[in-house]
């Protein structure tokens, strides 16, 4: 499983120094494409980004990097940065509400990936990061044969001119009052959202183990509130089920009882995959 070096999590008003971004990932930093990279591939590093969406009034607060084991990947794999406006650090009370407009900027050296920025929500109550859906917030991607300034700058004022959109769907999922039966359907949704079906942990974690909040501000059973926690739930790890697994026709082990604790979503894709999924989940929810 892949899994990601990741940058302290205190990132409620501070912005990321060169040095915290050079520490946690530093494939950030690669000067030139990994070799054998094609010829059409135009380098820019995402140092030269980060230049460049700070002079939009964008900072650095969280830096992941995949870990890689093939050595001639080190240095060039794929990242993610997060990034706050300016203006919401310097002002802690420019949140709206408990949540902070983000940008999310991913990017490989190795000729992977091309650059893509999404929209991004920082829950500040539980310092949970969530990625808005492609319902709501239309993906960028800067392909690395069409690089330049002007397409970042355009990337990152979509991205603030949409954040009142963003909002408002928020202020939406608040007045959708959910009821039980609404709520376990979510979280069981939510469940085959993360794993396959013929994972055991699909049919031994009860959906009334996401919902359970993990702090008493999350009481509430508002769509909006119902989807935080679910996402922190889900993307954390560390719950524990148990059950009879039964043998299946003509396996060579016999039935036996499994005890296990789901793990924290590890890696950069699928992290994004399943934010966006668990989005678009609460808006079909939303409308029903």
């Amino acid at each position: 499983m892949t899994t990601i070096e990741t940058a302290p999590s205190s990132r409620v008003f501070r912005a990321l120094s060169l040095d915290d971004l050079r520490r946690v990932a530093p494939s950030v930093f690669a000067e030139q494409a990994r070799p054998g990279v094609s010829s059409r591939y135009a380098f820019v590093s995402t140092a030269q980004v980060v230049d460049l969406l700070r002079d939009e009034g964008w900072e650095p607060v969280k830096a992941n990097q995949q870990r890689v084991r093939l050595e001639n990947r080190q240095g060039f794999q794929m990242h993610e940065l997060r990034f706050a406006r300016r203006a919401d650090l310097e002002n802690a009370s420019s949140a709206v509400g408990e949540v902070r407009p983000e940008l999310i900027l991913q990017n490989a050296h190795d000729g992977t990936r091309a650059y893509r920025i999404d929209a991004g929500l920082y829950r500040l109550v539980c310092r949970n990061g969530l990625t808005v859906g492609d319902t709501d917030f239309a993906r960028v991607a800067i392909r690395h044969v069409d690089v330049s300034p002007e397409k970042f700058a355009a990337a990152a004022q979509a991205v603030a001119e949409n954040t009142p959109r963003v909002l408002e769907v928020i202020a939406r999922w608040q007045a959708v009052a959910l009821t039980p039966l609404a709520r376990h359907s979510f979280a069981a949704r939510a469940i085959a959202l993360r794993w396959d079906s013929a994972q055991p942990v699909t049919r031994l974690l009860r959906p009334d183990q996401l919902l359970a909040p993990a702090r008493h501000g999350d009481q509430a059973t508002d769509l909006w509130t119902t989807f935080n926690v679910v996402q922190e739930r889900l993307c954390r790890g560390g719950l524990r089920y148990a059950g009879h697994i039964p043998a299946a026709e003509g396996a060579v082990f016999p039935a036996h009882y499994l005890r296990n604790t789901t793990r924290p979503v590890g890696g950069l894709t699928e992290g994004q995959r399943l934010n966006k999924a668990l989005w678009n989940l609460a808006e079909e929810f939303s409308r029903n």
